[in-house]
């Protein structure tokens, strides 16, 4: 149930009517909210309308092209010896892929091959351009076969120029899950929660990364919600400002000012992204607010890459590849990445861990997770929110 809030935007608890695509352009350094509310702490905020109309799924593509055999179950997701018969190949060649998109991911060639409904993801290997995912309606094959149920965490460092990176602390901590047929879920964990950390002692969740790098921030996340992890996608914020200029800025609609961005509507650049996502201590709202904005950045450039199509993903990640750090290999990542076209909007929630602020050992601040918390995790491991 979406009610308005006293901030002048739209809460939900779960539902979000976008893609998880661009989650790792922009989610990596928004930061999650840690409300001191606790019953607000897990409310989604909503607000504005991306605008950006949204491909048709696979599976009506199937029924509207005509298929050239019996359609075969999506199963797991996965590219299963089935759907590779039913494929009759596993690598496409040169003169295949001349019609298609390509780009490079960490100095290894992608490519994107789209004929009618069909589309596939590739990766080149000794072999030719190896098959990693996609769907075929044409063949019965509506998918889509994408990698399956799977979890990711993306990350946000706080590091400044200069700073390490991978050993600053992690100021956005979004769990991407997908279910592997057609759902999903984005699970913000707050910054501040206070769990074990890889040491053995307790503290600040975000503590981990600096004090361990990103696997055992992964780690650490992994061990808080339950549930296993793929990997990790790290980005600062210079690589989230990039991100934005690559999918040519993110359209949005303000309701009131932010510092130096007025209310109104905006195409916004990199900068202006950041600050709007970021922005906390003039807000009325602080940490909520800002999250509320940080659902408008995210449900907009959602829509923004969607628009797009699959020809488009090639030269996205070429774009952002310099600016993340991941220990997921390049078929994870396109695969990943292909799922904003196929996850359907209505199936994909997502929501913020309920947790109490207060003092911690110390005196600094900290967020206990709540029962309430632990309850979403559950939810969350079948990769729905």
């Amino acid at each position: 149930m979406a009610m308005p809030s006293a901030y002048g935007v739209t809460m939900s608890r779960v539902v979000f009517r976008t893609t998880v695509a661009a989650l790792l352009v922009a989610t990596t350094m928004v930061a999650c909210s840690d409300s001191d509310d606790g019953a607000k702490g897990s409310r989604t905020p909503t607000a504005g309308t991306p605008g950006a109309s949204s491909p048709g799924s696979a599976s009506a593509a199937a029924s509207s092209s005509g298929s050239s055999g019996p359609v075969l179950p999506v199963g797991n997701g996965t590219l299963t010896p089935q759907v590779i018969a039913r494929l009759g190949k596993t690598h496409l060649t040169d003169a295949e892929m001349a019609a298609g998109a390509k780009g490079t991911w960490k100095g290894t060639q992608i490519g994107t091959l789209t004929q009618g409904a069909d589309v596939s993801l590739t990766v080149k290997d000794a072999q030719g351009w190896k098959i990693v995912g996609g769907w075929w309606p044409s063949k019965g094959l509506p998918g889509p076969y994408l990698g399956g149920k799977r979890h990711v965490v993306a990350l946000g460092s706080d590091a400044r120029q200069g700073q390490d990176i991978q050993h600053s602390r992690a100021d956005t901590i979004q769990v991407i899950g997908l279910d592997g047929h057609g759902g999903g879920g984005i699970l913000g964990v707050p910054r501040d929660s206070f769990v074990r950390l890889p040491s053995g002692r307790s503290g600040k969740i975000n503590g981990a990364m600096s004090g361990g790098g990103p696997t055992a921030m992964a780690k650490t996340v992994s061990s808080t919600i339950g549930i296993p992890l793929q990997g990790y996608l790290l980005t600062d914020f210079v690589g989230f400002e990039r991100a934005v200029y690559a999918i040519g800025g993110i359209p949005v609609t303000l309701k009131r000012p932010i510092k130096d961005v007025p209310a109104g509507t905006h195409n916004l650049t990199g900068p202006q992204a950041l600050t709007v996502a970021r922005e906390r201590k003039s807000l009325p709202g602080g940490d909520f607010e800002r999250s509320a904005n940080q659902g408008l950045v995210l449900m907009s450039g959602y829509a923004k890459v969607r628009s797009q199509g699959p020809a488009k993903l090639p030269a996205l990640m070429t774009a952002i590849s310099p600016h993340l750090s991941t220990n997921l290999d390049t078929a994870q990542v396109l695969t990943l990445l292909a799922s904003a076209y196929q996850v359907n909007p209505s199936r994909l929630g997502r929501t913020v861990a309920d947790g109490q602020s207060g003092p911690g050992p110390g005196g600094a601040s900290i967020v206990r997770l709540t029962s309430r918390a632990r309850a979403d995790f559950a939810a969350f491991r079948d990769g729905n929110l």
